[in-house]
C-alpha cells in the first residue's frame, strides 16, 4: 500500500511520544514492503507558514511543512487554519500530478495540522485513519485534566467552559467560554465524522469519546510499539544497594512527579534514589511546577535531575536504573516510557489509571498503585527495595510484555487493508491510484 502518515512532529526535530511512535511505525511499514510518506510539522523559521520542504528520497519519504502557530489569536484558530488546509490540498494535488496517489492517510494528531485535515483528505479521495493518542479533540488541554487538577471523564460543556476560559485567557474573551466550547465541540464532531477508521492505544481511553458521540465500534484498540530490539540488549539490573528509581517524561503536574518525590521523602535514608529525565515546559502558562517539586528537597536527598533526553539516550539511561515509575494522575492513553522500561527488563511502578495499568499484571512485572496516594507509593518503593529476589523475578517477566514496531505495523496494516477492502465492496473507487 502507498500510505501517508501525518503528524505534528517527527524526529529529530521533535521527539515526543507520538512523534517516536510515528517514526517507528513508518520504518516498520516500510520494512514490511509498504510505500510510506511522512508529512510532519516543523518550525522551519526561514520558510513561510504553509511551505512544504521535501527531504531526501527514500522509504519512508519525509516531507516537513512550516507551521509555527502564527495568527493563532483565538481558540478557534488553535484548531482550524484555512491557509494550512489550502496548503495541504495543494500539496496533495501536486503529489497526484507527480504520480504519487496515496491509498490512504493515517493522521496521528491534528494540532499544528488543522482540524480540517480529514475533510481535505476526503475531498482528495483519500480514505482517513486517525489514531486518538490523547483527548485534544475533546479538550484543548489535551488530557481531560481540569485546571483544578481533577480528572474529567467526559467533555461536559458546563464543566469545560470555565476551565477553558480560565486556561486560555489570551484566546477566549472573558465571559465567552460557553460559546468557545460549543464551537470547539461542534468542530471536533465535524472532523471525527470525516474519519473512516479510528485507532486507540487502550480501550480505557474510549469512554470519553463514546460519551462525546463517537461510535465505539468504529474504534480498534492497537497497543503502541517500542524499539524492543535496541532495548533487549541491556543486561538485567543487579539490584545492589539503594533501589534506583527512574522517572522519564515531561515534567508537568498531570504526570505526578510531585507524588513520587513526596513518597521518596518519606523513606528512610539509603532506601532508594530517584533519577529524573525529561523536559520542562510551561503547563498552560504555569511555569512554576518544577520549583514546587524541588523546593521541599533537603540537602543530601538522593534526587538528580538530568534534563531532557532523546531516544538514542534510552539504553544508557535505563541501564542505570532498577525500576521506572509512572505516577500519572490523568487517564494517559498508553505510556511509552513504561513499555520502554519493560523492553529493557526493568520492572515498573504505574498508577491505576488510564492505559498505564494495561502495561503490567500487578505483582508480576511491577506494581499498580493508586494515583496520588503518597503513602502507597512510599510503601511500594520500600517493599521492592527490601526484596531483590522479587525484583529479579519481575525483571525476568518484563520483556515479554513489550511489543515491537513490527507487530504494531502488522496490526495497523490489517486495518488499512480492511478499510480499502470495504471501500472496494461499497463501490467507492475514488481511492484508486491515478
Amino acid at each position: 500500500m502507498r500510505v501517508l502518515l501525518i503528524a505534528h512532529g517527527f524526529p529529530p526535530d521533535s521527539v515526543g511520544g507520538v512523534e517516536q511512535h510515528v517514526h517507528g511505525l513508518a520504518h516498520a511499514l516500510a520494512a514490511a514492503g509498504h510505500d510510506v510518506h511522512v508529512l510532519a510539522r516543523a518550525s522551519l523559521p526561514l520558510l513561510d507558514q504553509g511551505v512544504f520542504l521535501p527531504g531526501p528520497h527514500g522509504n519512508p519519504q519525509v516531507t516537513r511543512y512550516a507551521f509555527r502557530w502564527h495568527g493563532v489569536d483565538s481558540l478557534d484558530t488553535l484548531y482550524t487554519c484555512p491557509p494550512m488546509a489550502a496548503a495541504l490540498a495543494t500539496w496533495l494535488q501536486a503529489r497526484t500530478a507527480a504520480g504519487e496517489r496515496f491509498d490512504l492517510a493515517h493522521l496521528h494528531h491534528l494540532t499544528g495540522v488543522t482540524s480540517d485535515a480529514p475533510a481535505v483528505l476526503q475531498a482528495a479521495g483519500i480514505p482517513v485513519v486517525l489514531t486518538l493518542h490523547d483527548y485534544w479533540l475533546l479538550c484543548p488541554r489535551g488530557q481531560m485534566w481540569h485546571r483544578r487538577e481533577e480528572v474529567c471523564d467526559r467533555a461536559d460543556p458546563d464543566r469545560c467552559s470555565p476551565c477553558i476560559e480560565a486556561t486560555f485567557t489570551g484566546l477566549v474573551v472573558p465571559g465567552a467560554g460557553a460559546g468557545a466550547t460549543a464551537r470547539l465541540h461542534a468542530r471536533s464532531r465535524a472532523a471525527l465524522a470525516q474519519v473512516d477508521r479510528f485507532v486507540i492505544p487502550s480501550a480505557r481511553a474510549i469512554p470519553p469519546y463514546a460519551a462525546f458521540g463517537l461510535d465505539p465500534t468504529r474504534i480498534t484498540v492497537v497497543g503502541n510499539g517500542v524499539d524492543t530490539e535496541r532495548l533487549a540488549t541491556l543486561p538485567p539490573p543487579t539490584f545492589a544497594g539503594p533501589l534506583r528509581v527512574g522517572y522519564l517524561g515531561t515534567l508537568i503536574p498531570s504526570k505526578g512527579l510531585h507524588v513520587l518525590l513526596a513518597a521518596l521523602r518519606r523513606l528512610p535514608p539509603g532506601t532508594a534514589s530517584l533519577d529524573i529525565h525529561g523536559n520542562t515546559v510551561p503547563y498552560h502558562g504555569d511555569e512554576g511546577y518544577l520549583t514546587r517539586c524541588f523546593a521541599p528537597l533537603r540537602a543530601g536527598d538522593p534526587v538528580r535531575y538530568h534534563g531532557p533526553y532523546v531516544a538514542a539516550d534510552l539504553p544508557r539511561i535505563l541501564a542505570a536504573l532498577d525500576v521506572v515509575a509512572a505516577p500519572a494522575l490523568w487517564q494517559e492513553a498508553f505510556g511509552l516510557t513504561v513499555r520502554e522500561a519493560l523492553a529493557a527488563g526493568r520492572p515498573v511502578l504505574v498508577s491505576r489509571i488510564g492505559g498505564l495499568q494495561d502495561a503490567v499484571t500487578d505483582g508480576t512485572e511491577g506494581l499498580v498503585l493508586p494515583p496520588g496516594d503518597v503513602d502507597a507509593w512510599a510503601a511500594a518503593i520500600a517493599t521492592l527495595a527490601g526484596n531483590p529476589d522479587r525484583l529479579r523475578a519481575m525483571a525476568a517477566s518484563s520483556r515479554p510484555r513489550a511489543r515491537g514496531f513490527a507487530e504494531l505495523a502488522s496490526d495497523v496494516a490489517r486495518i488499512y487493508a480492511d478499510l480499502l477492502s470495504a471501500r472496494r465492496r461499497s463501490g467507492d473507487t475514488a481511492w484508486r491510484r491515478a
